[in-house]
């Protein structure tokens, strides 16, 4: 079975919440057969507000990205989420 890699933006709820915040809450419940990037790159919003971009591998099977995406849209520090890429590995 192969592996897809996803990046997706991910903005935080409020000015309070750091990048490294944003990072910490995704790896503490994070499903162990996705695999995230370690140290984030950091995105500039606006109002203070600063992102990441998330980059994950996740198995190629069905409903292993919606998974993912509901993980994250779950978590209250999680204001949204945007897939900029998608590809095969």
């Amino acid at each position: 079975m192969g592996e897809v890699l996803l990046v997706y933006e991910i903005r935080p709820e409020s000015v309070d919440v750091t990048p490294k915040k944003l990072e910490e809450e995704v790896r503490n419940g994070l499903d162990p057969k996705f695999q995230m990037q370690d140290n984030p790159e950091e995105k500039p919003l606006f109002f203070g507000m600063v992102g990441i971009i998330g980059q994950f591998i996740i198995p190629e099977e069905d409903g292993a990205q919606d998974q993912l995406e509901e993980f994250l849209n779950s978590l209250e520090e999680i204001s949204s989420i945007q897939m900029t890429f998608v590809t095969r590995l």
